[in-house]
């Protein structure tokens, strides 16, 4: 399910050099999009972002061989986070997807990808988590897995990001709300614990984020 090909919208339309510029931006609004990809004989061409059509010259006319379309896409078994840095990289709303011979099989809207890494995640689910900071040169997953299955607490995601002079942050979302049995065990094998987010606290809070975030991306 992390693979490109599975989070292909079956909705998206994709765009072709005969186009009108009217249609083509009312395309984008009715699927509130910036991006749309054009598609000739099954091929990916490129793909056309809504400011090459706001330009006074071409608002009426089609879409010509000239315009500038990016091109850029993903290979059907990308992994979604492969997707998310294509996305960020080129600040795109839709990532068409295509195999070796430049066919197109779809496009992925960054709504439908956010969707899937929140579900990956394990954002809309009850829990905290918790914030450590431990060495890169001898960090145990396995050891930090172990110390949180013993308090009864299964891992709902976990991410590691770079830090300071060698050390690496690590957020961990758990699926209890309450966080103490978990802290204390973890501090008894001296981990740095940075900071903590209990369900109370940061689960209303992430929510409400993320619906802001949804309705930002569906204006």
């Amino acid at each position: 399910m992390n693979r490109a090909i599975n989070l292909i919208s079956k909705s998206l339309p994709s765009l072709n050099r005969g186009e009108s510029a009217m249609h083509v931006l009312n395309l984008m609004d009715e699927m509130r999009v910036n991006d749309l990809p054009v598609v000739e004989n099954g091929l990916f061409i490129g793909l056309a972002n809504e400011s090459d059509f706001l330009n006074a010259e071409v608002y009426q006319g089609e879409i010509q061989a000239e315009l500038d379309l990016l091109n850029v896409s993903v290979s059907p078994d990308s992994h979604v986070l492969d997707v998310l840095k294509v996305i960020s990289e080129n600040d795109i709303t839709v990532v068409p997807v295509v195999d070796e011979g430049n066919n197109y099989l779809g496009s992925i809207t960054s709504a439908d990808l956010l969707d899937h890494l929140a579900e990956m995640l394990g954002v809309m689910r009850e829990g905290g988590i918790i914030v450590l900071q431990v060495f890169e040169r001898d960090h145990s997953i396995q050891q930090i897995a172990r110390i949180i299955e013993e308090n009864n607490a299964k891992i709902l995601s976990l991410s590691v990001v770079p830090a300071s002079e060698g050390n690496l942050e690590m957020h961990i979302k758990i699926d209890l709300p309450d966080l103490n049995p978990i802290l204390q065990s973890l501090e008894r094998f001296n981990y740095n614990v940075l900071s903590k987010f209990q369900a109370s606290q940061f689960d209303d809070e992430l929510k409400d984020r993320y619906n802001e975030l949804m309705r930002y991306l569906n204006m």
